[in-house]
């Protein structure tokens, strides 16, 4: 026996040498007990397969339903071309269980996964046949999610899903399928979620798909398809704050919808910081607070509210630190950039002019001149000519000019003044390009035919980013500026009319309102304009 033993431990670990490469996966050949068998009464359960086969990642793969009680563990023995699990006390009475080694059990050779890797069996008289199955995807992707956790809870279970352990337990596919089989009738709460630790319980901050209502298993087989989504009821955590002479940078755990400062102990008119002075990027995760008249060192209230409408209130101790002796001889920070210094620009384009902080811009001047073959020269004023981003530290000018041969850019400083205060660096020469008669970007457009009286169109990009949104257009819609590359396009539906889209309910009961996500994408291109209808 040990000599045997010693050839199966080198077997294991020592492949044949040469020959063709091992193409053909391991199958189940028999076990003990045999599959479908009723009132097993045996404490081990073992799988025989055509080759020599070893286990890789069992915790990782292994599901047994429903799951064995805490105190009942089990060991793994390996033997040549089977594997055997020994439990530590004897399995429950009158259950179907079934054992899945999903890819656990592979070949010595090419660590292919065994196929039919998994064995049902009842301890009573009857076989459990109730199953269900279906489909797990991204509510606003539409993707499939692989390896996605998808439970049963009895609905006796109060302890739920986010305390309590599933009895029937499964993970998707690639293709994001899952099947659950050998179940006993009766009602359950159905959830897909992605167990990022691997506790076997939806934990706040992971994605999950529900039902509205109870699943109720019996004789038929039953199809269930989950959206996951992610319902909060967390609010967002403030993780670090980096000070710098005239910044101060707050970073949350998520992004923010908004973010509101104001001082400490009491409202004082000049301790008020300027809208402008407090500034979501990066998502809404960072939060940038300039050192600016209204805001100054000292103690400050940071409310700050997530997508959806968590609000968390955090004290700030603000501090400026004073510049060192370097950083007050370094150059002053140069006034703006030109994204892309383009060289030639469309006559009816865009200028894109890029800040260090935001900008504020003095009421009724205009923030500059375009000035077209030298001769013509028109103010530009805000916001028919141009537009701020939400930062206010870009800014969209937009030429429409006739010009032939060159157009200029002249920024006024005077009329764009720093929420800092600070000197900035203004360019001496005005911006120079010629103007072009190819628009690098293109439009997409069409027809609106829907009911819906509140909804959300957005254009997406192919890594399903938004790239523009329209609120509720009426009748058609128009996207302009569109840079070349591949879009689709998606509606968040306000279905009950508060004026946001909800995502899900933290109660896991109440659905998310609806998404409708076109599945033709658009091709965009250069100097082009595509019309799609949308309907919904």
């Amino acid at each position: 026996m040990a000599a045997l033993g010693a050839l199966a431990s080198c077997a294991a670990v020592a492949p044949p040498q040469g020959g063709p490469r091992d193409v053909t996966p391991p199958r189940r050949i028999s076990s003990v007990p045999d599959s479908a068998a009723r009132n097993v009464k045996l404490q081990s359960v073992r799988l025989v397969f055509s080759e020599y086969v070893q286990v890789k990642d069992l915790s990782k793969n292994l599901l047994i339903t429903p799951q064995l009680p805490p105190d009942n563990n089990y060991k793994l023995r390996e033997d040549r071309n089977s594997v055997t699990l020994l439990f530590d006390k004897p399995l429950a009475d009158s259950t179907t269980y079934s054992f899945n080694f999903r890819n656990a059990v592979v070949d010595i050779t090419e660590s292919l996964p065994a196929k039919n890797a998994q064995l049902s069996f009842s301890t009573g008289a009857v076989l459990d046949s109730g199953a269900v199955r279906g489909t797990v995807t991204d509510l606003l992707a539409a993707l499939p999610v692989n390896d996605a956790s998808v439970a049963l809870f009895r609905l006796a279970d109060t302890a739920g899903v986010r305390r309590g352990r599933p009895y029937y337990l499964t993970r998707t596919d690639k293709k994001g399928l899952y099947s659950l089989g050998f179940l006993r009738a009766g009602s359950y709460r159905l959830y897909a979620f992605v167990d990022k630790n691997t506790n076997n319980r939806f934990d706040e901050g992971e994605r999950i798909g529900y039902l509205p209502a109870p699943l109720v298993v019996g004789p038929t087989p039953l199809v269930a398809d989950l959206q996951l989504t992610r319902p909060d009821r967390r609010p967002p955590l403030l993780t670090t704050q980096t000070p710098g002479p005239n910044v101060l940078r707050v970073v949350f755990n998520e992004g923010l919808a908004t973010a509101a400062l104001a001082p400490l102990p009491a409202a004082d008119p000049a301790r008020t910081p300027a809208p402008e002075a407090v500034q979501l990027t990066d998502g809404g995760r960072n939060v940038l607070l300039y050192k600016s008249p209204g805001l100054a060192d000292g103690r400050y209230l940071l409310t700050a509210t997530d997508s959806s409408g968590n609000v968390a209130h955090d004290t700030l101790a603000v501090r400026f630190p004073v510049p060192g002796a370097a950083a007050r001889k370094a150059p002053k920070p140069l006034a703006y950039a030109v994204e892309g210094n383009p060289r030639s620009v469309y006559r009816q384009g865009r200028v894109r002019l890029q800040f260090p902080v935001p900008m504020l811009a003095v009421a009724g001047r205009p923030v500059g001149t375009l000035v077209e073959d030298s001769v013509r020269r028109r103010p530009l004023r805000l916001p028919a000519d141009g537009t701020f981003n939400a930062a206010r530290t870009e800014l969209t000018v937009t030429l429409n000019t006739q010009a032939k041969n060159r157009v200029e850019l002249v920024i006024d400083s005077t009329a764009l003044l720093p929420v800092t205060g600070q000197t900035l660096r203004w360019p001496r020469r005005p911006v120079r390009f010629e103007p072009g008669e190819v628009d690098p970007d293109g439009t997409l457009f069409g027809t609106v035919k829907t009911e819906r009286k509140s909804f959300v169109l957005q254009l997406l990009n192919d890594k399903y980013e938004v790239v523009q949104s329209l609120a509720s257009p009426v009748g058609k819609y128009r996207f302009e500026h569109v840079a070349p590359g591949k879009y689709r396009l998606r509606v968040l539906v306000d279905a009950n009319g508060n004026g946001r889209w909800e995502g899900g309910n933290p109660d896991l009961v109440t659905p998310p309102e609806p998404v409708v996500l076109l599945p033709k994408v658009f091709q965009m291109r250069s100097n082009f304009e595509l019309e799609e209808p949308l309907a919904f």
